[in-house]
């Protein structure tokens, strides 16, 4: 593998091409990110997108192209599908982002040790100690584990959960911490695949507002149209093994790829309409059959062969998932009613007073915090939970098709064809092997494993069988995790036509716009219900807080010692970031004299544009500069107040 080296951009692509077997997975793709710019990446399930991400980490070869990164770049990914150990506790997990001074450390601790047993050589040894010194010294080596510990309590991880596993937690709250990960190892460019899977609104709020502020660059593939529309400022699409992409968020990219799609039409029509009428007049030449018929007849086909050159024929969208639900059975007027139902799980609360009436033919949307118990309602509605607090009806001639966010309906062990075999013996093998050619699983696909699939081709089989259950009340939940965009539309399109009734829990703010009747907010003590198209719901989500054990008072005594040790800690910290800025001064003082020297140079060999530059350097250093005055200041007044605080 090799990378070369580009001063201007952070990253730049050329012509990369990968293939599997006797298949190319994309070709010729080409792009460039550069410092401060965030780009999403889309593409159907398939494309290449998590490939692409692992090749531009180094974890995965490529057959030809080019990488290029800009040097000492550092790169930083959060996957879709961790590996995670299970002996591995959240804090030491978070803690790798710092791996570069985790290693200086057990380099001091190793030179130590050999000093100690009077190893030969001691000033190589010596020599060595100081550089790695310095380099922690400089690079927060004091500081990295209060940071990291901060980091994830900022994320609203509690003092207990630092030492669990991070296998312990849920979903969102692993991709909370492997963010966190990716955050605090201050990478130049943050490469994140399908980052929202799992988070709620709130998490989804924070991750959107960091990135905005973030100075770095960043890639990111999402499926979440209202994300990709928040954060990113370009757009690249992998399409039929190639990569296209304009300026502006998801929405832009659309309006702007349907405009030169049209474009391209009207063109490739223009000119087959060009050859038609070139190929008429041959055809009339050739009835004539004189000698210079024949000469005409040769100029226009090359004509028409240099038209045929040029024409590009417009892309066709790749395939994507095409169904429809079956007409359902009718039902009663009222199908769901859920009276002061709750539940709890020992002494923890999850929800309580919840009361709704779901009617026949709604679409409702159920949107929440994570942890607010979305899933377990849905549960509970199915009969797979047993609530604690409550009643709830269901109507009559009701039949419930549950899509559960989780793959736990599928035998990993069963072939794609077996599976749906198993669940619907009635049907024969050629109708299964329809509807699997409708969800994208041909040919050989049929005989795949499930649990050798990807977790876009598992979610399409659980839809296949929704759409085979002949449900008429659909409860689905984060149905759109998983699924690529244009597959998250098709199922969008197939709930739009259904006239069966329907309760959603999704974040995915696109599929409330196009879907909801009704949305209803789920708290811990309720449900609201918006009630009109102003209101905004998301906006009202809060993240649930774990609750904290009661804690005994403790003595005045352990309080002030605790005090202390907590100001010395704080005092130590708020030195060393004192003399940190002033270090910043100092390099600043020099870059401005070298600038102001090369000016000078610039100058005398009249080079304005040399010159232009260099005054904007000096602009900038100069604004730096009073920043970092002021910043001095602050971190005067505060190393102040905690040494009078320790007087008191």
């Amino acid at each position: 593998m090799c990378y070369t080296i580009f001063d201007m951009a952070l990253l730049t692509v050329d012509n990369l091409r990968k293939t599997f077997a006797d298949r190319t997975l994309f070709s010729d793709v080409s792009f460039e990110i550069r410092p401060g710019e965030r780009v999403g990446l889309i593409g159907v399930n398939g494309s290449g997108k998590t490939t692409l991400m692992r090749i531009l980490m180094g974890e995965e070869p490529y057959d030809g192209g080019s990488i290029g990164m800009r040097q000492g770049m550092k790169l930083s990914y959060v996957e879709q599908i961790p590996v995670l150990d299970a002996e591995t506790d959240l804090y030491t997990f978070t803690l790798e982002a710092f791996r570069p001074l985790l290693d200086l450390e057990a380099e001091e601790a190793r030179i130590l040790q050999k000093l100690e047993q009077n190893t030969e050589n001691p000033d190589k040894l010596i020599a060595r100690q100081a550089i790695v010194v310095d380099t922690l010294a400089r690079e927060g080596g004091a500081t990295f584990r209060a940071v990291t510990r901060s980091a994830l309590i900022g994320l609203g991880f509690s003092t207990d959960d630092l030492s669990r596993p991070v296998t312990s937690f849920s979903g969102g709250q692993i991709s909370k911490a492997m963010l966190a990960r990716a955050i605090l190892s201050r990478a130049d460019l943050l490469l994140l695949d399908e980052p929202t899977n799992n988070l709620d609104v709130t998490a989804i709020r924070w991750l959107t507002e960091y990135l905005r502020q973030f100075k770095g660059a960043v890639l990111v593939v999402s499926h979440d149209r209202a994300f990709l529309d928040d954060t990113v400022t370009r757009m690249l699409e992998l399409q039929h093994g190639r990569i296209r992409g304009t300026a502006g968020n998801y929405t832009r990219y659309m309006e702007l790829k349907l405009d030169a799609r049209e474009l391209e039409k009207k063109i490739y029509q223009r000119k087959q309409k060009e050859i038609r009428r070139i190929e008429g007049i041959i055809e009339q030449q050739k009835r004539w059959n004189q000698a210079h018929n024949y000469v005409t007849i040769a100029s226009k086909q090359k004509q028409i062969d240099r038209i045929r050159e040029d024409m590009i024929e417009p892309e066709r969208d790749e395939k994507s998932i095409v169904f429809r639900f079956p007409t359902p059975a009718p039902t009663g007027n009222e199908v769901i009613a859920l009276h002061e139902l709750g539940m709890r799980f020992g002494e923890k609360r999850i929800f309580s007073g919840l009361n709704a009436m779901i009617r026949a033919g709604q679409c409702v949307c159920l949107i929440g915090a994570n942890g607010c118990g979305k899933t377990t309602l849905l549960k509970i509605l199915t009969g797979s939970e047993r609530q604690t607090e409550g009643t709830f009806k269901i109507g009559a001639g009701v039949r419930i098709g549950y899509y559960s966010q989780h793959n736990y309906d599928l035998n990993d062990a069963n072939t794609v064809i077996g599976e749906l075999s198993d669940t619907f013996p009635f049907m024969d093998y050629s109708q299964l092997r329809g509807y699997l050619g409708m969800f994208l699983f041909k040919n050989d696909d049929i005989e795949k494993r499930i649990g050798s699939l990807s977790g876009g081709e598992k979610a399409r089989i659980r839809l296949m069988k929704l759409v085979l259950s002949g449900a008429n009340v659909l409860l689905l939940d984060e149905p759109t995790n998983h699924l690529d965009i244009a597959s998250a539309e098709m199922l969008e399109s197939a709930l739009e036509q259904f006239t069966g009734t329907v309760l959603i829990v999704t974040h995915d703010r696109y599929m409330v716009r196009r879907l909801a009747d009704r949305v209803i907010l789920m708290t811990e003590n309720g449900l609201i219900e918006q009630q009109d198209e102003t209101e905004d719901l998301f906006e009202r989500i809060v993240e649930r807080k774990p609750e904290k054990p009661k804690q005994t008072e403790k003595p005045e005594s352990d309080n002030l010692f605790q005090r202390r040790k907590e100001n010395k800690q704080r005092r130590a910290k708020a030195k060393q970031e004192y003399s940190r800025i002033e270090q910043l001064i100092r390099q600043n003082e020099a870059a401005k004299k070298e600038a102001e020297q090369a000016l000078l140079a610039a100058q005398n060999g009249s080079d304005y544009r040399r010159m232009q530059q260099l005054y904007e350097t000096i602009s900038a250093l100069d604004a730096e500069e009073a920043e970092l005055y002021d910043r001095l200041e602050q971190a005067e007044n505060d190393l102040i107040a905690i040494e009078t605080e320790d007087e008191v």
